[in-house]
């Protein structure tokens, strides 16, 4: 427990708080081992391993509320303005936390990280042994801190001058990675994404891009408000998980900055960088790499790869392949590409409307599903002039007029139902096992099967499930079998949950369409 906690302190600054919290972590191990002897139930137990994390990140915790150091502040203050309450599904107004190491404080803590330990746990917010748990660890906390003297080297390093990117790319690294709010995520990402092999690209897919347990917010979002930032430059930050990944082209190169042409949208942009990189990047070089805006420049952001001096014609391809292949990149900065995939987006809900009658439908099966869909495609097509049909056909190399539909196996051979609903904003979505969700969600929380439960549970927590279908759903058949399937008794838990496991669609979002301009 010593080791972990010495190494996940900010590196260059000193740890004289050590002395003072390793005992706690220790003492606190303890505590939460006695506490298991009086559960009602085995559900929360931990092993030793797990204990000794959790009494770990659990002084810093307090240590971060004891100094004021603001991280558990920032997310507080956003569940505030997302749900009207600092702690969701554990108290309905901050009036209601009535001290530093509140008991809903801390249940809220546990509650949230608990799914590090345990993913696929549905753990009540009153769970009765959780709340005994919170109410010896507020206990414990409020005893011992009352000796503990405000000195952190957190508060030091986070208060260090955020004059240029680097400066807030370097805190942005260390709360991502280090910090007791994201650490377990960061470390669960890189198992997951990539293989548990941490590289600059894996680091900074998660700081900037990953949408967390912490009600969906990404690190991004907690960094700014955490070092108070003024509003244009928290805004910057926060918008860093769109970074404007690309081919660029230098066109001219100074000791501390460089001028770059983007071969998409053919924009330029100063780019603040270090010299020694900046000697590296040749003009006239093509650089394939990602920037991010911070106080009235752009900087790199994650791995560049130098591509040298490539002939127009390659350039024109590497163009057109990173915009079949990236489109949903590009149209972060690419606004006339933008414009015409939310035309095209348009055309393709009207028409779905237009030929299902709504924007969701359900079919028996994925055969059923697939042939109706061609059939929408093929009677659209058809009615098309035959000159107009022709051009198409030749502009994109079809053998017949309309376009070919590539379904996965899986969705094809499903026999319990497909529901399909045309998200207006981004495209098609479709749910597998439809007929136990609807079963499930009809009957109010009341007799679930565990197949209808566990059909409930992937519609809120699958990435593929936008919100808008959510409340599509929620509108016909209410929230009650929701909020069961997740033991939540709560007005804003569908919300909650949105945000919790679908926070990317709180951010901008944009059509699953590729335009080929």
């Amino acid at each position: 427990m010593k080791k972990d906690f010495e190494n996940n302190r900010p590196e260059g600054f000193n740890s004289n708080e050590d002395k003072f919290l390793v005992p706690l972590i220790l003492g606190l191990e303890k505590l939460i081992k006695n506490t298991q002897t009086q559960y009602l139930h085995d559900i929360i137990k931990l092993d030793k391993k797990q204990r000794q994390l959790l009494s770990t990140l659990l002084i810093e915790f307090a240590e971060d509320l004891h100094n004021n150091i603001g991280l558990w502040n920032s997310v507080e203050y956003y569940n505030k303005q997302l749900f009207n309450t600092p702690l969701p599904l554990f108290v309905n107004s901050e009036n209601e936390i009535q001290q530093l190491f509140d008991v809903s404080r801390i249940k809220c803590f546990i509650h949230t990280l608990f799914f590090e330990f345990e993913p696929d746990l549905s753990l009540a917010p009153r769970h009765k042994d959780l709340d005994l748990l919170a109410k010896n660890i507020s206990a414990f906390l409020s005893e011992k801190f009352k000796t503990i003297p405000k000195i952190t080297s957190i508060k030091e390093f986070l208060s260090q001058p955020n004059d240029l990117c680097w400066d807030v790319k370097r805190k942005l690294f260390w709360v991502g990675t280090n910090s007791y709010l994201f650490r377990t995520s960061f470390y669960r990402y890189i198992d997951e994404k990539n293989k548990g092999k941490i590289e600059i690209s894996s680091i900074d897919d998660f700081i900037c891009q990953e949408n967390t347990i912490w009600s969906g917010l990404g690190v991004i979002d907690v960094l700014a408000k955490t070092l108070d930032l003024p509003r244009k430059t928290a805004n910057d930050v926060r918008s860093w998980y769109e970074r404007y990944v690309s081919y660029y082209r230098v066109i001219s190169s100074t000791d501390n900055s460089l001028t770059l042409e983007n071969i998409i949208n053919e924009t330029q942009y100063i780019v603040r960088s270090d010299s020694k990189i900046n000697k590296v990047f040749k003009v006239d070089n093509i650089i394939l790499g990602g920037l991010v805006p911070y106080g009235g420049f752009w900087y790199w952001s994650g791995v560049q790869h130098i591509c040298g001096k490539l002939d127009i014609n390659i350039i024109d391809k590497f163009k057109r392949e990173f915009i079949r292949n990236s489109s949903r990149i590009v149209y972060r900065y690419d606004k006339q590409l933008l414009a015409k995939a939310k035309e095209s987006l348009r055309t393709h809900h009207q028409e779905f409307i237009a030929f299902f009658g709504g924007e969701f439908v359900t079919f028996k099966d994925g055969l059923s599903m697939a042939a109706a869909l061609q059939k929408k495609d093929r009677e659209k097509f058809e009615s098309l002039p035959q000159d107009e049909l022709e051009a198409h056909m030749k502009k994109h190399g079809l053998k017949n007029p309309f376009p070919r539909m590539e379904l996965p196996n899986d969705l094809l051979n499903s026999e319990n139902g497909v529901g399909v609903f045309f998200n207006s904003d981004e495209g098609i979505e479709l749910m597998f096992h439809f007929n136990d969700l609807q079963s499930g969600l009809k009957k109010e929380g009341e007799d679930l099967t565990e197949d209808e439960y566990e059909a409930i549970r992937e519609f809120i927590t699958s990435d593929a499930i936008s919100p808008n279908f959510v409340r599509t759903m929620v509108e016909r058949y209410g929230a009650k079998s929701i909020n069961g399937s997740f033991l939540i008794n709560s007005e804003i838990g569908v919300d909650y949950l949105l945000h919790r496991h679908k926070g990317q669609y709180f951010r901008n979002i944009y059509p699953k369409i590729t335009i080929l301009d």
